[in-house]
């Protein structure tokens, strides 16, 4: 009893936002859906095999078109339970779904923490546990709550580097960062991005100092990616970096007819996916699978591999589309950003629900708001580090294919980085108020009674 009379009031109000973000998200771990889309069936299958020690599915035309981290997590929870091979989604996926959202949870507050103090960083996981896309995304096998906790983890490693600068501690955010882009592929200009900010945020600690940083980030991170990338490379006879998805999701994003839309692109090429394969002549448009369209697209050059061929189709479009119609092309990467930040991730088959939409886009238009707010009192660079993280995913699903299911990974990140802009701006708001205040004089009450006894004293003397 004693002891938890000791125990600070933030550490309690930390457990109930604990166990209320674990209890919402074991509730959907539990009661999740039945479907599964493309890419959960393709997470799920590679894990499954990835059990077994390969990255390969029988009738997965491409396996590495998806990347490897959320099948390494779904495999490690399959060997964990000793789940059969005939199951496809085994229970575990799900509970290691959940598990990865309490982890988060505990992330932003360690993030927020760092930076702002205790009950700012209470506030900040209490939103994240109650902001319902990540409930209820715990129910889908995607790779965006592994990918929003690795990018905050690797977010919360670069604050801690800032409180006490050296190489080491910029090369174990670097490779965290790495982690984070072999669960999202997408991010892979992002240590480009952080290594600039790394070295203008040091840059009043000399030249070398600062480059000595960036260059440490940058190299860990690219060393975390190497193995698979060297795997990825071998695999496709071709540099691979992550995954062999990008130029097919560029072609998709840069297609103006398409409107940079995966169901646009069904609409606009599906007479000519079903002329190049005669098999799929009964299926409408809707039920179409992007890589029958994009098979047919590629067949425009025979003499080319898949990959390059999608690559000459994407610069034809840029040529065409961005040179040919800029202001159409323009309004349609405009568009693009609507679809990812002016809705919220519904989940597979979930309709959409006014009140979580008006929760959503009040948290994101604060969490801005609140990081601006921050970096203009403060500029602070952990802060800015969370903006470039934010409009850095943001700028590259502008040019690819842009889905509001992409910004959940990214919303922890603008509630942190908006709550401890908040509280930082307080913070030196205050100390700037007592510098400018002038010294108080001595109170008589304080002075009286020790300048008394040295008065008599003298007038004995």
């Amino acid at each position: 009893m004693a002891r938890l009379r000791s125990t600070p009031w933030w550490a309690l109000a930390l457990a109930a936002v604990l166990v209320a973000g674990a209890g919402l998200r074991v509730e959907r771990a539990v009661h999740h859906g039945a479907f599964l889309s493309t890419d959960e069936r393709a997470y799920a299958a590679l894990g499954r095999a990835l059990s077994h020690g390969i990255y390969h599915v029988r009738g997965m035309d491409d396996p590495l078109h998806w990347p490897p981290g959320t099948p390494l997590l779904f495999a490690a929870a399959r060997k964990l339970t000793g789940a059969q091979d005939g199951t496809l989604a085994p229970v575990a996926a799900y509970w290691v779904q959940a598990l990865v959202g309490v982890a988060l949870i505990v992330a932003v507050f360690a993030l927020v923490r760092l930076l702002a103090g205790p009950w700012p960083a209470v506030v900040g996981a209490a939103v994240v546990a109650l902001y319902p896309p990540l409930v209820v995304i715990t129910g889908d096998l995607v790779s965006e709550p592994l990918g929003a906790l690795t990018l905050t983890l690797a977010l919360l490693a670069l604050a801690r580097a800032w409180r006490a600068p050296g190489p080491w501690r910029f090369a174990a955010a670097g490779a965290l960062t790495g982690v984070a882009i072999l669960v999202r592929a997408d991010l892979l200009v992002l240590p480009f991005v952080l290594a600039i900010v790394i070295g203008l945020g040091l840059r009043g600690a000399g030249a070398r100092r600062a480059l000595g940083a960036a260059g440490a980030y940058l190299l860990a991170a690219m060393i975390a990616l190497a193995p698979w990338a060297t795997y990825a490379s071998s695999r496709r006879h071709e540099l691979t970096p992550i995954t062999s998805s990008s130029w097919s999701a560029l072609f998709v994003g840069t297609y103006l007819p398409g409107d940079g839309r995966i169901f646009g692109l069904r609409e606009a090429l599906g007479d000519q996916a079903r002329a190049y394969n005669p098999q799929i002549r009964g299926i409408e448009n809707r039920n179409l699978r992007t890589e029958w369209v994009l098979d047919a697209v590629a067949a425009r050059h025979p003499k080319l591999a898949r990959s390059h061929a999608l690559q000459r189709e994407t610069l034809r479009n840029l040529r065409r589309y961005g040179l040919g119609h800029p202001v159409a092309f323009a309004g349609m990467q405009v568009r693009k950003l609507e679809r990812m930040w002016l809705g919220y991730d519904r989940g597979t088959h979930h309709k959409e629900r006014w009140w979580i939409l008006a929760i959503h886009l009040l948290l994101s238009a604060a969490g801005l708001a609140g990081l601006v707010y921050g970096l203009w009192r403060t500029r602070h660079p952990a802060l800015w580090a969370i903006l470039a993280t934010v409009v850095t995913v943001t700028a590259v699903n502008s040019f690819f294919v842009s889905e509001a299911r992409h910004n959940v990974r990214v919303v922890p990140l603008l509630i942190a980085g908006g709550v401890a802009g908040v509280a930082l701006a307080r913070v030196s708001d205050r100390g700037r108020a007592a510098r400018s205040e002038p010294p108080r004089a001595p109170s008589s009450s304080r002075v009286g009674p020790r300048a008394g006894p040295r008065s008599a004293a003298g007038a004995a003397r």
